[in-house]
């Protein structure tokens, strides 16, 4: 969806900046829409993505995975866990969902984040998925 936003903008942008560029004396004008546009679409996702991230803990243990963030405490059971995945996107980074998305999550608010419980923006989130896999394989085993 992040790669939408950034083709909507600027198509929408081209198409107002050719219309400004094509009238006599427009000067740096043209520019105006690309700029509005990307401001309109990405400005917001950009603030989401910063608000979710911003003042976030992770913790994993054996048998448990907590994330809290801005007065939310999430605690899943590992044994129980039945829904894992690994998401890789070029805006918001790596993402690790804890339970299923709907199909149009991120239109419903237009740019509100998913209400899944996530680990967002890892830098090593392959490693931290495969510790993850292995403590629920170890936790459903005993």
């Amino acid at each position: 969806m992040d790669l939408f936003f950034l083709v909507f903008t600027l198509l929408i942008g081209f198409l107002f900046g050719s219309t400004a560029a094509a009238t006599p004396n427009a000067g740096l004008f043209f520019l105006f829409p690309v700029v509005v546009f990307g401001l309109l679409f990405a400005g917001p996702r950009l603030i989401g993505i910063l608000r979710e991230s911003a003042g976030v803990f992770y913790v994993v243990t054996d048998r448990r995975i907590l994330v809290r963030n801005r007065g939310r405490l999430v605690e899943l059971d590992l044994a129980n866990l039945p829904y894992l995945e690994l998401e890789r996107s070029w805006l918001s980074g790596r993402l690790i969902y804890f339970g299923p998305r709907q199909m149009y999550e991120g239109w419903g608010g237009f740019y509100g984040g998913s209400p899944a419980p996530a680990f967002r923006g890892l830098a090593d989130a392959d490693a931290v998925y495969r510790t993850i896999s292995d403590a629920r394989m170890a936790a459903r085993q005993r």
